[in-house]
């Protein structure tokens, strides 16, 4: 895990010529999945989540409901996956790297250099499925649980790293800061149509985990006076 630094522009090219790279067999997986998920983010959007069925979505995508089965393990996955991409790609991130220094700052450092890293495109996918979410119970849900696993992850991978045992708090606290950090820095930045692109997400994220050690340092004065008004 990497010491305290500014994040880059994000760009793609890299991304991209890491899929040109891949088996012909693998970039048409990559490319179905992702054909799945645009076609699953428009028809949910304009249709609804409920209302939206799995035949619709394999016709409109032309392919068979086996391959959305080996793409996905569900209808929920699909409508999620701009907000998978960036755990998916966090973990990976956080395991091809060693603990060095302070280790919030180098789950912040994985989670912004995954990120980065993300297609382009992903900052208007991931607005349209944030919204989406919060206006499906079903999905709200469905992420809490995938988030829940990323944790358990980024712990288990914490703890071989550092010679701790798995059920060490400090580490689920650090995991579950890291997400929540994520959160509260994605929050307006999605409500404002991710307004300042890529660059101001990072820099709010930035904002988010400083506040961590800050708000622990908060005190109440004993002699303050109550709010009035209420």
């Amino acid at each position: 895990m990497a010491n305290t630094r500014e994040a880059p522009a994000h760009g793609g090219s890299a991304a991209a010529a890491d899929e040109r790279a891949l088996p012909l067999r693998e970039r048409k997986r990559l490319r179905t999945r992702r054909t799945l998920a645009e076609t699953a983010l428009r028809l949910f959007t304009a249709h609804g989540f409920e209302a939206t069925t799995l035949e619709r979505l394999v016709e409109e995508a032309e392919v068979s409901k086996s391959t959305f089965f080996r793409a996905f393990p569900a209808k929920e996955a699909v409508a999620v996956e701009a907000e998978a991409e960036v755990w998916t790609a966090y973990t990976a991130t956080l395991e091809e790297r060693r603990p060095d220094g302070v280790v919030l700052d180098g789950l912040r450092d994985a989670l912004t250099d995954a990120a980065v890293a993300l297609d382009p495109d992903w900052d208007r996918r991931y607005v349209a499925t944030r919204k989406l979410i919060l206006a499906t119970p079903a999905l709200l849900a469905y992420v809490d649980h995938h988030r829940t696993g990323v944790e358990r992850q980024v712990v288990a991978c914490l703890a071989g790293e550092l010679g701790l045992d798995d059920g060490d708090l400090r580490l689920q606290v650090l995991a579950e800061l890291t997400t929540t950090a994520w959160s509260v820095a994605a929050r307006d930045w999605v409500r404002d149509d991710a307004r300042g692109g890529r660059d101001l997400l990072v820099q709010r994220l930035h904002d988010a985990f400083r506040a961590i050690p800050a708000s622990l340092d908060l005190r109440a004065s004993a002699s303050s006076e109550p709010p009035t008004g209420r």
